[in-house]
């Protein structure tokens, strides 16, 4: 065996070696253990405030959904039901506000926040002409002092409840029952934190604030508890949680509503496309441009000269041009009067002595004069 190879081993074992000790080292110094780590609110948390209320009831054997206000409109809730809204706003539409009139009192359960209710100082400030107008509800705005505790227990009374239950509301927004129509209520400073109204059948609950029935609180103290003697775990039909925090956008609507006319519009734009790049037959020749008779040009440059000039500088053109050539082929011509020259020319081409003068010498007057004129030219011409 060479040394070079005896070399090579030995470090490659060292190597081999050193990798076992390092991980045998590893594993007995180390040990493998599991631990929650925070990581902050999920997406369907952060899009769902009532997420953890959702999943409370349902673990508690009460059917609870959590959908938007599009979906409750469409699907209808029964008498026996119970809606809670996240953040209560009055629909613009008067069939929406009769509807939701009447089927609270046919004895379905409102539950609202107090945001859009109005101010005890502001009297003429309404949510609307509906019967939530009407029950006499309104906010009040106290001052609190710096000393003053920002926060207060508010004890609610439930029936069949020995003990109170207790729930914590800022102090700085209370509710007041200006019409006395309240048939229930919990205190909150020198307002209240709930109040509850009868309408028909069914129960109208206006709440102060519905922080404590979020994700963020629902596990703190009563809080739990407060939402399922709220809601009533017992003979109720079913519980919609109205989140409506992110309205879904309109290609989201139109998926979840109408997914197959979104299908075919794909398909169709595709084969669109597609079309744009196929041919249904062989290409057509290039188009040749028309060709005009050279006879066009002709008359039309003859018709420019016409408009110019009338023919004068044509006319006396072609008198120069055939009169050089009597001249050139007859030189006797040149010693020749212009009388005698008409008379010679006129002999010759059939033509009288005054008609060859006329042609060759008189001025042009209107255009059946150049007709005329360029007749006799062409007769001398054909003469020579």
């Amino acid at each position: 065996m060479r040394e070079s190879s005896i070399i090579k081993l030995i470090i490659g074992g060292t190597f081999t070696l050193l990798t076992a000790w390092s991980l045998y080292w590893f594993f007995t110094n180390y040990e493998q253990a599991t631990r929650e780590v925070t990581t902050g609110y999920s997406q369907e948390a952060r899009n769902n405030p009532f997420l953890a209320a959702e999943r409370f009831l349902t673990q508690l054997g009460v059917n609870a959904s959590s959908i938007s206000v599009a979906e409750l409109w469409t699907s209808g809730p029964k008498s026996d039901d119970v809606v809670m809204f996240f953040h209560f706003t009055l629909p613009h539409s008067k069939n929406r506000q009769t509807q939701l009139r009447e089927w609270v009192e046919s004895g379905g359960h409102l539950i609202i926040d107090a945001d859009t209710l109005p101010n005890t100082e502001d009297d003429e400030k309404a949510i609307g002409h509906d019967f939530l107008s009407e029950l006499g509800v309104k906010v009040s705005y106290p001052d609190l002092d710096e000393e003053t505790e920002y926060e207060q227990r508010v004890s609610i009374k439930f029936d069949g409840v020995k003990q109170p239950v207790k729930v914590t509301m800022p102090k700085y927004l209370q509710l007041v029952d200006s019409a006395n129509k309240a048939t229930a209520g919990a205190k909150l400073g020198d307002g209240y934190g709930l109040l509850q109204y009868a309408v028909g059948n069914g129960y109208v609950t206006i709440l102060a604030d519905n922080s404590f029935l979020l994700n963020g609180r629902i596990g703190d103290q009563d809080n739990a508890l407060a939402l399922a003697l709220l809601v009533g775990v017992k003979d109720v039909g079913k519980v919609w949680l109205v989140r409506d925090v992110i309205m879904p956008s309109l290609p989201e609507l139109a998926w979840k509503y109408a997914p197959q006319a979104v299908i075919a519009s794909l398909i169709a734009l595709l084969l669109w496309l597609w079309s744009l790049g196929k041919r249904l037959g062989p290409p057509l020749p290039p188009a040749q441009p028309l060709r005009r008779d050279i006879g066009e040009h002709l008359t039309a440059t003859a018709h420019y000269l016409w408009q110019l000039d009338h023919g004068k500088a044509l006319l006396e053109a072609n008198r120069q041009r055939i009169e050089q050539a009597w001249l050139n082929k007859h030189y006797l011509l040149r010693s020749m009067s212009q009388q005698e020259r008409c008379e010679w020319i006129a002999a010759r081409a059939g033509l009288t002595a005054a008609v060859v003068e006329r042609a060759l010498y008189t001025g042009q007057g209107t255009e059946s004069d150049f007709i005329e004129l360029s007749s006799y030219l062409q007769i001398l011409r054909t003469a020579l």
